[in-house]
């Protein structure tokens, strides 16, 4: 299907979306969808839902499933588009549903919560082209990550962004109409059921490392029984980035790992928890020389500086403390220590995937 030209000066202002958003009650949390499509049966196929299971009905119906209990979706036409709206739930955002939704045409999404977490997305032909945190629009990804640019002139998104804007970038992308009008229009009303999580996301599942030891291995039998493996792997990965590969209280610990009687752990994590602690008041120290002598303005990166290679090796120490008391998921702290070297920080990013996949069973 084609793709409606629109004009960035035509559509609502992100004040006014502020303010239908307040009228309707989902200014706090909600995720709308727009696809470039007149398929609504497709649409509710791709979040999960049964075309035959639809009721007539209205926008506030989402909210009843803000219990956690249900997860609702409202699915109404608009001009060009079908257009799927949740309260309080996220399915739209997610890249599971998004990457068949825009195979029925171009689809856009905006969503946010209670906790400031939030995603505009942009997806078409197949793959996510551009996403980005409503907070942070400098740090767009995806396929094409600046194919939102087009569509955000005069928009104030980051700390001072309001979530109308990201009503009115769907609109300038796919021509839907999101007004009181439509909003008072006739809805169709279902239960769905989420989408599971694929094994890899988009730009993993073809990476080359899946041809690769161990994670060719992974990949053939994902199950619980591989976490203390794959656990392991990634503190190697993430001892080996923070230059720590040969440090004697590191190796022992990754060598002891889990193993041997509780009460015999208390020892190891005493040592690594001071050594967590030295890490980080050397890092603290060397930050405060690097900002008097002005190294922070270097051309360099900034992970190779002193101070930050100390850091590093404090989140590390941290860890590796957690580990060897049998708290072997450390991948959310490990990420931050994975900058430097691509092939580390490729292997570590794969890692992580297939170890929350293998964690699913």
């Amino acid at each position: 299907m084609s793709v409606p030209t629109v004009m960035v000066g035509g559509m609502n202002s992100a004040a006014h979306h502020d303010r239908l958003l307040a009228d309707l009650g989902l200014s706090i949390a909600a995720t709308f969808t727009a696809i470039c499509t007149d398929d609504e049966d497709d649409v509710i196929r791709c979040f999960g839902g049964d075309p035959a299971q639809a009721r007539p009905g209205t926008l506030s119906d989402t909210k009843d499933g803000w219990d956690g209990e249900k997860q609702r979706i409202a699915v109404s036409r608009s001009g060009t588009t079908v257009v799927v709206v949740e309260g309080n739930q996220f399915q739209g955002s997610r890249e599971e549903v998004l990457r068949p939704l825009s195979r029925l045409g171009r689809a856009a999404s905006a969503f946010w919560n209670v906790n400031a977490n939030s995603q505009l997305s942009l997806a078409e032909d197949g793959l996510v082209q551009s996403a980005f945190d409503l907070y942070r629009p400098d740090q767009p990804h995806g396929a094409a990550p600046h194919a939102w640019r087009p569509y955000l002139d005069g928009l104030g998104f980051g700390p001072e962004r309001t979530w109308g804007a990201g009503l009115t970038a769907i609109e300038r992308a796919t021509a839907a109409r999101l007004d009181a009008s439509w909003a008072a229009g006739p809805h169709l009303v279902l239960e769905i059921e989420p989408v599971p999580q694929a094994v890899l996301p988009q730009g993993l599942e073809d990476s080359p490392l899946l041809a690769q030891a161990p994670f060719d291995r992974y990949l053939a039998g994902l199950g619980p029984y591989l976490l203390p493996e794959m656990q392991r792997y990634a503190m190697t990965l993430a001892v080996t980035q923070a230059g720590l590969a040969e440090d004697p209280l590191a190796v022992a610990a990754l060598s002891a790992g889990t193993d041997g009687p509780a009460d015999g752990r208390d020892r190891p994590w005493a040592d690594l928890e001071a050594a967590h602690q030295a890490a980080l008041a050397r890092s603290y120290e060397l930050r405060a020389r690097e900002s008097q002598a002005g190294t922070e303005a270097d051309d360099g990166p900034a992970w190779e500086r002193p101070s930050q290679v100390a850091f590093q090796q404090a989140i590390v120490f941290w860890a590796l403390a957690d580990y060897v008391v049998g708290d072997g998921d450390q991948f959310g702290r490990l990420g931050t220590v994975m900058a430097g070297d691509a092939d580390r920080r490729a292997r570590f990013r794969l890692l992580h995937r297939l170890h929350d996949a293998a964690r699913r069973g």
